[in-house]
């Protein structure tokens, strides 16, 4: 009797499963700056944070000294992290338009296993969080996953 009133499992689209991955990952990406800001507020500190590390280590850059040759490996790796930030964050911006869903529910059909299993493992993120190396790890690995599974969307 009870069983008819069962409720239905919803069905979680890969809109919302890409969705919930950008989120945790930016949320992660942000994890140092305080809460109380807006979460695209955090979004915006983090990117000029970044923005001024890269001025500030190309600027110091000389390939004669060790130290000149560690701060134009440092521009580099803030450049790559500004990139990636800026890319996941205008990404993110797209999936919080409800009226984007089925255009993008489309557009990522072809990746939905691939997105499917990655949404697998950010819900089950605790297995790879048990130490801040390992944790790195895993949100690079699922920063690039999802960069690659919705490479094709611009």
């Amino acid at each position: 009797m009870f069983g008819i009133f069962k409720e239905s499992e919803k069905i979680i689209d890969t809109y919302e499963q890409v969705s919930f991955i950008l989120k945790y990952l930016l949320t992660y990406e942000l994890k140092d700056l305080p809460i109380r800001y807006e979460f695209w507020y955090r979004v915006a500190i983090r990117q000029e944070e970044l923005r001024t590390l890269n001025t500030e280590h190309r600027a110091k850059i000389t390939m004669t000294t060790a130290v000149g040759r560690f701060h134009k490996t440092q521009y580099e790796v803030t450049k790559q992290q500004l990139a990636k930030l800026e890319r996941l964050a205008d990404i993110f911006k797209s999936f919080c338009i409800e009226e984007e869903r089925e255009a993008l529910n489309h557009r990522l059909h072809f990746q939905k296993e691939a997105i499917t299993e990655l949404y697998e493992h950010v819900q089950n993120k605790e297995l790879y969080i048990y130490s801040d190396s390992v944790q790195q790890q895993f949100w690079d690995a699922v920063s690039e996953d999802i960069l690659n599974a919705i490479a094709h969307l611009d």
